[in-house]
C-alpha cells in the first residue's frame, strides 16, 4: 500500500521549529552539539527533540514509571501519564541498569523511568503524513540492553521515511530473574508496555500504529519470537524481523535453581525482599560471576553450561506457555510476514577477541557435539581437516548453529507451516575486524541494518573500510519491508528455501548448507 494513501488519524500538532546558534555546525548525538531543536505538543505534553539531517531525534521519552523504586520493585511496568512542562528529549540518555563490557566488571545504567528514543524525518511532523513504524529491541543476552547505542541510530531510516523507536526494557535481576510472588519475563512485559504505548502515541510523531514492524537482534529478536507466540502482545504489531535469534529459555524449576544459586553467591535470601537490599553493583557482579561458574560447571548444570547467559526468559504459564518456539509455531497470527535470519559465524564474537578460538581442545568440541545428540554424523560434518579449519573454528561453527542460526531457520520452517509469508536470510560478508578473524561474527550485520558504519562503535565490528554498497542493499531491503511488508528476493518454502546471502555481492541462492540443515532438523529448540 502506497504511503500517500494511507489515512492519518485526525490529532494534528502544532509544530514549531526553534533555531539556535552554535559553533559547530550539525548535531551529533555523542556530544551533544546542537545546531537546532524542534519542539511540539502531544497528547502526552510538550516535548522539544534535536535535529539533524532533517530529522529530528527524541531521545528518553517515558513509557513506564521507575520499576526500580520500592514500592514497583519486581513489578509489572506501570504506564507512564502526562508529563509536566516542556519535556527535553535532546540527549541520550543511559539504559537501565546493567553490568559493563569491559574486562573488569562495573555497573552501568541508571534507575529511572522506562524509556524509548524516535527518530522522525522534519518533514512528516511538519505536515499530514503517516510513516511505517520500526519497533527495534536492543539485544546483550537479556543481562545487558541500550537502546541507545551508535550502532542503533534511526537516522538514516528516518530519511528513508521511516519513524524508528528503540526501546529500553528491564534485563538481568530485574528483567528475567524467577521471583515468588513477582511475575516472571518483567523484561518482556516491558516490550509489551513499550509496543502499547506507541499504538496510543506514535500517530504524534508522524507514525501509523496500523503499519509497526518489530525488530530486534540476539535476545532482542528472540524476545520479537516471544512477542510473536503470545497473545499478550496480540495486534500491536503487524510485521517482524529477527536477526540471530538464540531461543533459550528456562523452565520454572531451572529458573529457580538459577535463582538459589544467585542468591547464595549474594548472601542473601532468593526473594523478592532478598534481592531489593542488595546494590545494583553487587548484582551485576554477581550475575556474570555466576554465569562464568555455570559454563565451567557442565557436571552441575547439564545443557545449561552451554548456553553463556545466566538469566533466559521463562517457561511462566502467561508469556510463554511451552516454550518461545513452540509457542511461536502454534500461535502466530498467520498474517504477519517475517524475515528472519543470521551470521554465517555468530559464535566468534565471543571466541576471537579473547582468543579463546585458538584454545579450543578436540575433547571440548566433541563433548558438545555428544551433549547435542544430533542426528546423523555429525563429526564428519563438523571434521577440522574435511573443512580446513582449526578445532576451534569447527566448535565456533557448532556453537553458531546451536545459539543462532539453526534457531532462525527453525523458525522460518514453523512460520512457513503456520502459512506466515517468510523472508530468510544469511549474512556472510566476513569482517577483517581483529586482524581478519572476526569473521562473518554475532552483531556485524546490526550496522548495516541500520546503516551506520560509519559510527566508532560499529568500526571495532567491521573495520575502517566496510562495504557501503551492502548496507545500502540490506538497509533499503529492511526500509522496504517496513513499508510494503515484502522482502526483495524470493519468499521461503521448504522446497526450494530460498535464502538472500547478503555479502559484498549479495544473491540468492536456494537451501544453503543442506548437510547442516539436516543435522539440525530434530533438534528441539
Amino acid at each position: 500500500m502506497s504511503i500517500k494513501n494511507m489515512m492519518k488519524t485526525s490529532h494534528k500538532l502544532m509544530v514549531v521549529l526553534l533555531t539556535t546558534s552554535f559553533a559547530t555546525s550539525s548535531f551529533a548525538a555523542d556530544t551533544g552539539h546542537l545546531d537546532n531543536t524542534f519542539a511540539m505538543t502531544t497528547n502526552l505534553g510538550e516535548i522539544k527533540g534535536a535535529i539533524k539531517d532533517k530529522v529530528v531525534a527524541f531521545y528518553g521519552i517515558p513509557y513506564a514509571h521507575n520499576p526500580f523504586t520500592p514500592s514497583l520493585r519486581f513489578k509489572a511496568p506501570q504506564p507512564y501519564e502526562n508529563w509536566q512542562g516542556v519535556l527535553d528529549a535532546t540527549h541520550v540518555g543511559a539504559p537501565v541498569p546493567q553490568p559493563g563490557r569491559g574486562q573488569t566488571v562495573e555497573l552501568v545504567g541508571t534507575t529511572e523511568d522506562l524509556t524509548i528514543n524516535i527518530w522522525a524525518p522534519v518533514d512528516a511532523l511538519n505536515s499530514d503524513q503517516i510513516l511505517p513504524v520500526m519497533v527495534w529491541l536492543p539485544g546483550g543476552a537479556f543481562i545487558r540492553e541500550d537502546a541507545g547505542e551508535q550502532v542503533y541510530e534511526g537516522t538514516s531510516f528516518a530519511k528513508s521515511n521511516t519513524i524508528v523507536v528503540t526501546v529500553n526494557y528491564r534485563v538481568g535481576v530485574d528483567g528475567f530473574m524467577h521471583l515468588d510472588g513477582a511475575p516472571d519475563n518483567r523484561g518482556i512485559l516491558d516490550q509489551i508496555e513499550a509496543l502499547k504505548w506507541v499504538q496510543e502515541n506514535i500517530a504524534d510523531f508522524g507514525g501509523n500504529p496500523k503499519r509497526v514492524t518489530l525488530f530486534g537482534q540476539s535476545a532482542g529478536a528472540e524476545s520479537v519470537a516471544i512477542l510473536l507466540g503470545t497473545d499478550k502482545a496480540r495486534g500491536l504489531f503487524q510485521q517482524a524481523i529477527m536477526q540471530s535469534p538464540p531461543m533459550q529459555y528456562l523452565t520454572a524449576e531451572q529458573a529457580d535453581r538459577v535463582t538459589k544459586a544467585l542468591a547464595k553467591d549474594l548472601n542473601t535470601h532468593p526473594t523478592k525482599e532478598g534481592m531489593s537490599k542488595v546494590p545494583f553493583k553487587q548484582l551485576v557482579s554477581s550475575i556474570i560471576k555466576t554465569s562464568n561458574a555455570m559454563q565451567q560447571n557442565r557436571d552441575e548444570w547439564g545443557m545449561m553450561s552451554w548456553g553463556g547467559t545466566v538469566f533466559l526468559p521463562v517457561v511462566d504459564g502467561v508469556i510463554i506457555k511451552k516454550s518461545p518456539m513452540k509457542d511461536l509455531a502454534e500461535n502466530t497470527d498467520s498474517s504477519i510476514p517475517v524475515i528472519v535470519g543470521s551470521t554465517d559465524q555468530e559464535a566468534r564474537l565471543y571466541l576471537v577477541p579473547g582468543n579463546t578460538i585458538d584454545r579450543v581442545k578436540n575433547e571440548e568440541k566433541n563433548l558438545f557435539l555428544n551433549d547435542l545428540s544430533l542426528s546423523g554424523d555429525p563429526l564428519t560434518t563438523y571434521n577440522p581437516t574435511k573443512n580446513k579449519e582449526s578445532i576451534g573454528d569447527v566448535y565456533a561453527d557448532i556453537k553458531s548453529d546451536y545459539s543462532f542460526r539453526m534457531p532462525a531457520l527453525h523458525i522460518a520452517e514453523n512460520l512457513v507451516k503456520n502459512g506466515n509469508k517468510v523472508w530468510h536470510y544469511n549474512f556472510s560478508w566476513s569482517s577483517p575486524a581483529y586482524g581478519g578473524k572476526l569473521g562473518a561474527a554475532h552483531f556485524v550485520d546490526v550496522a548495516f541494518s541500520f546503516n551506520t558504519l560509519n559510527s566508532a562503535q560499529a568500526r571495532s565490528f567491521v573495520g575502517t573500510h566496510p562495504p557501503q554498497e551492502l548496507a545500502d542493499y540490506m538497509h533499503s531491503s529492511w526500509s522496504q519491508f517496513a513499508h510494503y511488508g515484502s522482502a526483495p528476493w524470493d519468499i521461503y518454502n521448504l522446497t526450494d528455501r530460498a535464502t538472500m546471502r547478503f555479502d559484498t555481492h549479495s544473491e540468492q541462492v536456494n537451501d544453503p548448507e543442506k548437510q547442516v540443515r539436516l543435522l539440525w532438523s530434530d533438534f528441539s529448540f
